[in-house]
Protein backbone atom coordinates (compact mmCIF):
# COMPACT_ATOMS: atom_id res chain seq x y z
CA UNK A 1 0.00 0.00 0.00
CA UNK A 2 1.25 3.48 -0.80
CA UNK A 3 0.67 6.03 1.90
CA UNK A 4 0.58 9.81 1.63
CA UNK A 5 2.72 11.79 4.05
CA UNK A 6 1.57 15.08 5.54
CA UNK A 7 2.93 17.66 7.97
CA UNK A 8 0.81 15.94 10.65
CA UNK A 9 3.20 12.97 10.46
CA UNK A 10 6.12 14.97 11.89
CA UNK A 11 6.84 13.64 15.38
CA UNK A 12 5.14 10.28 14.82
CA UNK A 13 7.01 7.12 15.72
CA UNK A 14 7.95 4.76 12.90
CA UNK A 15 7.46 1.05 13.54
CA UNK A 16 8.96 -1.88 11.63
CA UNK A 17 6.90 -4.87 10.53
CA UNK A 18 7.35 -6.43 14.00
CA UNK A 19 5.78 -3.40 15.72
CA UNK A 20 9.09 -2.18 17.17
CA UNK A 21 9.84 1.56 17.23
CA UNK A 22 12.73 2.22 14.84
CA UNK A 23 12.64 6.02 14.62
CA UNK A 24 10.62 9.20 14.48
CA UNK A 25 9.57 11.41 11.56
CA UNK A 26 11.45 14.72 11.70
CA UNK A 27 10.37 16.23 8.36
CA UNK A 28 8.11 15.62 5.38
CA UNK A 29 8.97 16.79 1.87
CA UNK A 30 6.45 15.82 -0.78
CA UNK A 31 6.43 12.05 -1.26
CA UNK A 32 9.18 11.33 1.29
CA UNK A 33 9.49 11.47 5.05
CA UNK A 34 12.79 12.00 6.82
CA UNK A 35 13.16 9.68 9.81
CA UNK A 36 15.69 9.97 12.61
CA UNK A 37 16.53 6.41 13.72
CA UNK A 38 15.78 5.54 17.34
CA UNK A 39 18.73 6.94 19.29
CA UNK A 40 18.42 4.27 21.97
CA UNK A 41 19.34 1.62 19.42
CA UNK A 42 21.46 3.39 16.84
CA UNK A 43 23.01 6.26 18.81
CA UNK A 44 24.71 4.18 21.47
CA UNK A 45 26.35 1.91 18.91
CA UNK A 46 27.57 4.75 16.71
CA UNK A 47 28.78 6.76 19.69
CA UNK A 48 30.77 3.81 21.01
CA UNK A 49 32.47 3.56 17.61
CA UNK A 50 33.27 7.28 17.58
CA UNK A 51 30.72 8.00 14.85
CA UNK A 52 28.94 10.81 16.70
CA UNK A 53 28.12 12.71 13.49
CA UNK A 54 26.33 9.64 12.14
CA UNK A 55 23.73 9.98 14.90
CA UNK A 56 22.64 13.25 13.23
CA UNK A 57 21.70 11.49 9.96
CA UNK A 58 18.14 10.82 8.92
CA UNK A 59 16.76 8.05 6.75
CA UNK A 60 14.67 8.77 3.68
CA UNK A 61 11.38 6.91 3.74
CA UNK A 62 9.30 6.72 0.58
CA UNK A 63 5.61 5.88 0.37
CA UNK A 64 6.21 2.40 -1.07
CA UNK A 65 7.94 1.31 2.19
CA UNK A 66 4.89 2.13 4.33
CA UNK A 67 2.15 -0.37 5.13
CA UNK A 68 -0.11 2.16 6.87
CA UNK A 69 -0.23 5.55 8.52
CA UNK A 70 -2.39 5.85 11.61
CA UNK A 71 -3.02 8.70 14.04
CA UNK A 72 -0.37 7.23 16.34
CA UNK A 73 2.35 5.76 14.12
CA UNK A 74 3.74 5.03 10.69
CA UNK A 75 3.98 1.28 10.13
CA UNK A 76 6.49 -0.12 7.65
CA UNK A 77 6.20 -3.16 5.41
CA UNK A 78 9.67 -4.25 6.55
CA UNK A 79 12.53 -2.38 8.18
CA UNK A 80 13.73 1.21 8.01
CA UNK A 81 15.50 1.75 4.65
CA UNK A 82 19.26 2.32 4.61
CA UNK A 83 19.10 5.48 2.47
CA UNK A 84 20.54 8.32 4.57
CA UNK A 85 20.50 12.09 4.38
CA UNK A 86 23.20 13.99 6.24
CA UNK A 87 21.71 16.78 8.35
CA UNK A 88 24.98 17.56 10.07
CA UNK A 89 26.50 21.00 9.53
CA UNK A 90 30.14 20.37 8.74
CA UNK A 91 31.05 24.00 7.98
CA UNK A 92 32.15 24.60 11.59
CA UNK A 93 34.54 21.65 11.35
CA UNK A 94 36.14 23.13 8.24
CA UNK A 95 36.61 26.49 9.99
CA UNK A 96 38.68 24.81 12.71
CA UNK A 97 41.37 23.88 10.20
CA UNK A 98 41.62 27.25 8.45
CA UNK A 99 44.61 29.39 9.55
Amino acid sequence: MCATFSDDDVGKPVENDLGEDVGVVVAVEGAVAHVRPDPAVVGSIKSSLGWDKAAEETRTLDRASVREITDGAIRLDGTLPDRTDSTADTSSERDEFVD
